[in-house]
């Protein structure tokens, strides 16, 4: 198997580079917001869209107003981490993709480094005040990077199958 290097110019290098190091400082400073701060803005979220997705959502009693709402900020809480560390895994492979490797390892590396992130952060959290750590979250972060990581190969794969397809029916 050949080395890939897809992304040449130093410019992309550090582009992907800035971008994953931004998001990885995002990550960092909301993992280090309490529990109070962190589920009361999340709670209002969840509460907005619910009132867009379930129009009668005010018409239900208070208790199952206070479980839906409860159903929806964990769904939600759970979608952010998998859609922030998908963003974080492609990321990480576009950054890998500017060094020459065999395909395989730009995705192990990719991955492992969104794993470990993930691992720290839960780390982190766990001194964070009212907050805990969790191995499902790692579990579910390392899920979304892994996402995040196919997606962006599947998109490379597809364009230098594309070029190679243009480059030989021009021969």
């Amino acid at each position: 198997m050949q080395k890939v290097r897809i992304f040449r110019a130093r410019g992309w290098r550090v582009l992907f580079l800035l971008l994953t190091v931004l998001l990885a400082g995002v990550i960092f400073y909301m993992s280090s917001e309490p529990a109070i701060e962190s589920g009361e803005r999340s709670t209002t979220i969840a509460a907005e869209i619910l009132q867009i997705v379930h129009p009668a959502f005010e018409t239900l009693p208070p208790q199952r107003q206070k479980a839906v709402l409860s159903s929806a900020d964990h769904i939600l809480r759970k979608t952010a981490h998998f859609c922030v560390y998908g963003t974080l895994g492609a990321l990480l492979l576009l950054y890998n993709l500017c060094f020459a490797a065999k395909p395989p390892a730009h995705m192990l590396r990719a991955l492992l480094a969104a794993t470990v992130y993930a691992a720290s952060d839960e780390i982190h959290q766990a001194f964070v005040p009212g907050r805990g750590s969790a191995v499902t979250d790692v579990l579910l972060d390392s899920a979304g990077a892994l996402c995040g990581i196919l997606a962006i190969w599947l998109l490379v794969w597809a364009s230098c199958r594309r070029t190679n397809k243009d480059r030989h029916a021009n021969i």
